[in-house]
């Protein structure tokens, strides 16, 4: 009987137990030595505990923990680590009440987030144990918490419930075994424990009561080798039906037909049937299929479904049997219906003297052979199934788009240029980092623009992520590099170093990086220029002039041009100008990336369905509304290769993005249809349409909801080429279903034509069938028609194919050779002369002739009554 004893503060659930029969609880002082137990009542608290425990089905128990992660794509997930699979530890808060989460910034800023059944979701859930299996709550090993895009990297640490399942006592399961081995009344594990034993073949998937399964096993093992166990092994395991035939009855037995006296024919009698001589049903016996130890199943199950446990549960050993789908014959009769007879009085026999016949189920094969539908029939079914199933149409209704966003902070958007440099004559590189903890950015693309040597201003192409504190470094300008031991003179011109105006020659586009003022840094790896040091700490030196492609010096600001002494020595000689330097400023909350939750459809093509957006402003802040252009595609939907974000916004804790309504939303948009199948029509079928599910607040239709209607166009042929919607309707929640309304008489399915196939049965062997291909030209004199006495009919130009000269009818294998003038066995006899065992009289049968059967089959069996 259950028992509910509190044995800890933590424990929240004790399910049914055996200490109510063994009582050990209560029997401490028969159990436990008296003088261990003399004056020990705590003693005595515990051992009652525990012998509580022992005898527990399951024991639940709760406690508050605390797990920490990082916030990263707008979700903090916590996991309960389980790498025993123990599987006995779960998160059950689902609702978030007794939880708390706390996120901590890079920076420290401690946020407390409020938790509800909106941003909590319990997952990983997967196999509860005991009765945590039935509970309709939320159990599992993830605790998720959505809706975090304004704090990713923050750090963050959940407080929660725990609950903890713990197993039966090694008590209750002693006690207990001989309910584990009712199999009406014990545990799922103790029943799987009994298939393993009793039934290990059986699929784990069958879908029948176990329980009384297991318990006619034993009557289900008798049956083994009979039709009864094979079907009820299709019955039971997969819910099909299953036909057993013997292959062996259709083996041919010499003289086993249907003979019937009638004394008025010549031979005293004649045979009803075939079944004593080889025809389209009777066989001779082999040594696989058609023997006395075979048998064929038919069911509409692949073989290699069933095939293992067939094996093991229900084959009888010494036998071989095949398998046979009856898909085809099942689902041609389901769908056309049986066979049709022409019981007029005229034209009821054909050439085949058979009835004439609308064949539905009946093999295409030569004769219309009864029986299962082969595979050469295969091509017909499908022309005939896809007649009876194409064309499909699709429906779909206006919709209105929905779009969700997410949001990045610290991302960089302005740069303040607190030194230009100098001496620039290409475009520098810039590198960004962060000098914030942690630091883990996505880095921005910066541009650099130059004016007269100097960085005039920044374009920011991406501003990045996640910066904390952003730092930006701009590439060191490139060395000038000019002769320092060329000098100018009258017979020089092209030299460098002009020793009487005291200035240095360098290109245009080198000179002009280095305007009046600019400072730059003097370095050679020669002899100085006189008047000019390299060495560190006195090497810098301004720019006091510069035009004509032409520099000079001073050691001051605005100062007076050094005089330069003579020419240094080696070739190398360089300025450096200043390395310029910028600042960035960052903003948080702004539009990183819109993705299209919900296309919609049918949104017209102009103009663009306006995106606005909304939300919570960070504290202090004013929320800047970004601005973005969705483009459609061709059927009116929002198009996700074709979004363009204009700009991104700033100041959002959080931001919701939305989509301006279909004016139309909730009718019909459009209609598709496909797999017309070249079909014809009669009249065009009809567009079934559902009645629209629109709802009120109560639940109710609402009045306003309108049945859809619409129509196919048929061209002369009778071909669908288009649809009309007649009536848009209104009160669709969502595309719906449609039906094509069309009966068999309305439909043209199989065209009226006479095929013609030439089998060459009977004829010798050639290498070549058809030696040449030949044009006959268009009948020069025409032929007199009939009606108009006119020679005005002309055969047309057409191709004519000769045959081989050597192709013929095989010339001893025509009818006469085969049957012979008189003597019965001097020849071999045709296939059917209707002629009884009793003529054979006391003649051998294998004396009769050498292509005699039972010369090539000597399992034949001859039976004479």
């Amino acid at each position: 009987m259950p028992i509910k004893k509190t044995l800890t503060p933590g424990a929240i659930g004790v399910e049914t137990g055996t200490l109510h029969k063994t009582k050990e609880d209560v029997r401490l002082d028969s159990i436990i030595p008296s003088e261990i137990l003399e004056n020990k009542d705590k003693l005595d608290k515990f051992l009652q505990a525990y012998y509580t425990f022992m005898n527990m089905d399951e024991f639940i128990y709760q406690e508050t923990l605390s797990f920490d992660d990082i916030v990263l794509g707008g979700l903090a997930q916590f996991r309960i680590a389980d790498p025993n699979n123990d599987n006995n530890k779960f998160f059950t808060d689902e609702t978030g009440a007794d939880s708390t989460l706390v996120l901590t910034s890079p920076s420290g800023t401690i946020v407390n987030i409020p938790l509800t059944d909106i941003n909590v979701a319990i997952t990983n859930g997967n196999e509860l144990p005991g009765s945590l299996a039935t509970s309709t709550s939320e159990i599992g090993k993830t605790f998720t918490v959505n809706g975090l895009d304004s704090y990713n990297n923050y750090t963050a640490k959940l407080t929660t419930i725990v609950k903890y399942w713990v197993g039966p006592g090694p008590s209750y399961v002693m006690n207990t075994i001989e309910e584990a081995m009712d199999i009406d009344t014990n545990e799922n594990n103790y029943l799987e424990l009994m298939q393993k034993e009793i039934a290990a073949t059986i699929p784990r998937g069958v879908t029948v009561n176990k329980r009384n399964l297991y318990k006619q096993i034993i009557d289900f093992y008798r049956l083994r080798g009979s039709s009864d166990s094979i079907e009820i092994f299709f019955k039971i395991l997969f819910n099909d039906f299953a036909e057993v035939e013997f292959p062996y009855d259709k083996v041919l037995i010499p003289s086993s037909g249907n003979w019937d006296v009638n004394p008025n024919l010549t031979k005293g009698g004649q045979y009803l049937d075939n079944k004593g001589f080889l025809s389209d049903s009777i066989v001779v016996q082999d040594s696989l299929k058609f023997q006395k130890f075979s048998y064929l199943i038919k069911t509409g199950k692949n073989l290699s479904d069933w095939e293992l446990s067939y094996d093991r549960l229900v084959h009888p050993a010494g036998f071989i049997y095949f398998a046979e789908i009856l898909i085809f014959l099942q689902l041609t009769k389901a769908v056309l219906g049986e066979d049709e007879f022409d019981t007029s009085e005229q034209n009821t026999r054909l050439w085949d003297n058979l009835i004439r016949i609308a064949r539905k189920v009946l093999s295409s094969m030569p004769n219309r052979q009864p029986g299962i539908v082969g595979p050469e029939d295969i091509p017909l079914l499908v022309e005939m199934f896809a007649s009876t199933f194409l064309p499909s149409a699709d429906a779909f209704i206006h919709k209105t788009g929905t779009l969700s966003v997410s949001l990045k902070t610290g991302v960089i958007n302005g740069v303040t240029i607190t030194d230009s440099g100098s001496g620039y004559t290409s475009v520098p590189t810039i590198i960004t980092s962060d000098a914030g903890t942690p630091s883990g950015f996505t880095s921005a693309v910066l541009t650099a623009s130059l004016t007269n040597g100097g960085v005039s201003s920044i374009a920011i192409s991406n501003g990045g992520k996640d910066y904390q504190t952003p730092v930006v470094t701009i590439a060191a300008p490139s060395a000038i590099t000019f002769d320092g031991s060329d000098e100018e003179t009258p017979s020089n011109l092209t030299g460098i170093i002009h020793l009487v105006d005291n200035t240095i020659k360098l290109t245009t586009a080198q000179q002009e990086a280095l305007p009046v003022g600019s400072l730059v840094t003097y370095n050679t790896t020669g002899g100085a220029i006189p008047g000019l040091s390299s060495a560190p700490g006195s090497n810098q030196y301004y720019i006091v002039s510069s035009t004509g492609g032409k520099v000079k010096l001073s050691q001051t600001s605005g100062g007076s041009a050094i005089e330069f002494e003579g020419v240094g020595s080696g070739t190398s000689h360089t300025f450096t100008g200043e390395t310029a330097t910028i600042t960035a400023t960052t903003l948080d909350g702004a539009l990183e990336s819109i993705t299209i939750a919900e296309p919609g459809f049918g949104y017209p093509s102009s103009p663009l369905p306006a995106i606005t957006f909304n939300g919570i402003e960070l504290e202090g802040q004013t929320g800047v509304a970004p601005s973005v252009t969705i483009g459609l595609d061709a059927k009116g939907r929002l198009d996700v290769d074709n979004i363009t974000i204009n700009s991104e916004g700033s100041g959002w804790k959080s931001l919701f993005a939305s989509v301006a309504v279909n004016a139309n939303a909730s009718s019909i948009a459009s209609i598709d249809f496909y797999g017309l199948g070249d079909k014809n029509y009669l009249t065009a079928p009809t567009i079934i349409f559902p009645q629209p599910t629109a709802k009120d607040a109560d639940g109710n239709l609402l009045s306003s909801n309108v049945l859809a209607a619409a129509n196919f166009t048929l061209d002369s042929d009778g071909e669908i080429t288009g649809v009309n919607i007649t009536n848009a309707g209104n009160g669709y929640i969502s595309d719906p279903i449609i039906r094509l309304g069309s009966s068999a008489s309305n439909e043209l399915r199989v065209p009226e034509l006479k095929h013609k196939s030439i089998i060459n049965l009977n004829h010798n062997d050639v290498d070549t069938l058809i030696t040449e291909v030949k044009v006959n030209p268009v009948q020069t004199t025409g032929s007199i028609m009939t009606s108009t006495e006119s020679a005005d009919k002309f055969l047309p130009e057409h191709r004519v194919k000769v045959v081989n000269s050597n192709f013929r009818t095989i010339i001893n294998n025509n009818y006469k050779q085969r049957k012979g003038t008189s003597n019965y066995f001097d020849t071999a006899r045709l296939y059917n002369s209707n002629q009884s065992i009793e003529f054979l009289s006391g003649n051998t049968l294998q004396t009769i002739d050498s292509a005699d059967i039972n010369n090539y089959n000597t399992s034949t069996f001859v039976h004479i009554d």
